[in-house]
């Protein structure tokens, strides 16, 4: 059932066994085992059941740090940010779950193999598949330039059609399988004696409650901390929800484009931007630095990718970054319009992108997403001076890149280039400087860390089985649950995690 929460009377308390706040991946995956299951589940999501980037946001932030730069770098409509992702897959390397003693409160405490088996699960579920075996991939790769010396591959992988999580859920709603209200922004919860009593929530112009035996937050790693920093403070006798670690460790994948290769010879665009590996599921070659060298010269788990470049000149960097979260024409703002009409690039990205043109080009273009380094200044926590309508405070968010960031970023790029010069597949190189890349890096729409897992209370939000600490029925399941963010995109991870959830609740181990 789908429930508009402007509908709802005032005072309407709804019941269920299962209360989930987000209707995004994390949500969706433990969802989806529970659902299976037969268990009575309701999800509460913040905004209506399709948004247009032009639309006011459901829900407002306190801006205070390094500016995103995205105008959508959240999903607040029905199936989060599935709504708009590009649906691109990988698993987290192994190292990036161990303890590195040159990067900041590094080490998850579990490990790959504990995420084995629902890995592989999510890799069916969002991508038909992990096809990395597959004789195309090395077919591939053995067309394109092959990694420089320091450089190993690094596959991704993605749909076509990228899953849509909004269309599972319209479909659960229909056939009754769950409840779900829209337009409800979750606001406080209500706990006692180490158990959440309910979840206040506000909808139009008045508020509603939600009873529930168990409370699992995926709102996302902006608002799972504001909403358990609201329910500490609002406590009247003191909560065990949230220490201080909550909305600490801010982190998210900054990227953007930085130098470019001269190939020798043209290089077919489709090996860059991606090539197929059958049944819609294609490949996006990228490159890690060696794990030996990462340990030797101490550095994150950076990935580059080489893209297809037009000419020689620099990468509208800002202009391209505005586009990730625009899905088609209804996405479009009056800035897109202005790049598409002014700038060359961005017109021969969409052919090539967008409407799957092949060419060859001897240009590649390198893109870096970093690995941004554990930093609890980074961090999401009240604002003072900015509420909702509702009274409470909306999440400050204070995005901050550290001098260790910069500097050990600037340490990649000059073994990256030093490597690439070498390289006998490359004419010549084009040079970037790293205040280039500072000066239009933003945010990968990839926000982690805020609760993160932990061993303890004393370094982390949640338990190992993602489990507020010191609550017994509440427990938190999206991106802010990440301790490190590696360099891949997220959403598998977080899939495996929620499925892992799932089946945990369940008692299915």
């Amino acid at each position: 059932m789908l429930l508009d929460g402007r509908s709802l009377a005032p005072g309407t308390c709804l019941r269920a066994r299962t209360c989930i706040v987000g209707t995004g991946m994390g949500a969706l995956s433990v969802a989806r085992v529970l659902v299976q299951a037969g268990t009575d589940v309701l999800l509460i999501e913040a905004g209506p059941v399709t948004a247009a980037v032009r639309d006011r946001p459901a829900i407002e932030i306190d801006e205070i740090g390094r500016p995103f730069r995205l105008a959508r770098s959240r999903g607040l409509e029905l199936g989060g940010g599935t709504a708009f992702w590009h649906g691109v897959c990988a698993q987290l390397d192994e190292s990036d779950f161990q303890q590195r003693t040159w990067i900041p409160h590094s080490g998850w405490p579990i490990g790959g193999r504990d995420l084995a088996r629902h890995y592989q699960i999510a890799w069916n579920f969002l991508c038909g598949g992990d096809r990395s075996g597959v004789p195309r991939l090395s077919e591939g790769l053995a067309q394109q330039p092959a990694a420089a010396d320091i450089l190993e591959n690094k596959v991704y992988q993605f749909r076509t059609q990228p899953f849509r999580g909004k269309d599972l859920l319209l479909d659960w709603c229909k056939q009754g399988l769950v409840r779900c209200v829209t337009h409800a922004t979750a606001l406080q919860l209500v706990e006692k004696d180490g158990t959440v009593r309910h979840l206040i929530a506000g909808s139009g112009n008045r508020t509603f409650t939600v009873e529930a035996d168990l409370f699992i937050i995926a709102a996302g790693a902006l608002e799972t901390p504001r909403l358990l920093l609201n329910s500490e403070a609002r406590a009247e006798f003191g909560t065990g929800i949230g220490n201080w670690w909550t909305g600490r460790n801010l982190i998210d994948h900054p990227a953007a484009y930085l130098s470019q290769v001269v190939f020798r010879e043209p290089v077919a665009t489709d090996l860059f931007s991606g090539f197929e590996l059958g049944l819609e599921v294609n490949a996006l070659p990228g490159f890690i630095l060696k794990p030996a060298l990462q340990r030797e010269r101490e550095l994150p788990n950076h990935t580059v990718f080489i893209r297809p470049g037009l000419d020689g000149k620099k990468v509208p960097n800002r202009a391209l970054m505005s586009f990730i979260g625009v899905r088609g024409l209804r996405d479009l703002g009056s800035g897109h319009l202005k790049a598409m009409l002014t700038d060359r690039y961005i017109r021969w990205r969409i052919m090539h992108q967008r409407l799957k043109r092949k060419s060859r080009t001897p240009y590649g273009d390198l893109f870096i997403m970093t690995e941004q380094l554990p930093n609890p200044v980074s961090r999401i926590d009240l604002s003072e001076h900015k509420h909702d309508r509702f009274g409470y405070p909306v999440a400050r968010v204070n995005w901050q890149l550290s001098r260790n960031d910069i500097d050990r970023l600037g340490r990649f790029v000059n073994l990256l280039m030093k490597s690439m010069e070498r390289h006998p597949a490359v004419s010549s190189l084009r040079r970037d400087t790293l205040a280039d890349w500072l000066g239009s890096v933003s945010s990968a729409a990839h926000h982690l860390g805020t609760a993160r897992m932990a061993a303890s209370s004393s370094t982390g939000v949640v338990d190992t089985d993602l489990k507020v600490f010191e609550v017994n029925n509440l427990w938190v399941c999206d991106g802010s649950v990440f301790p490190t963010a590696g360099s891949v995109n997220p959403s598998l991870t977080i899939c495996a995690l929620g499925h892992r959830l799932g089946y945990h609740l369940l008692g299915r181990g």
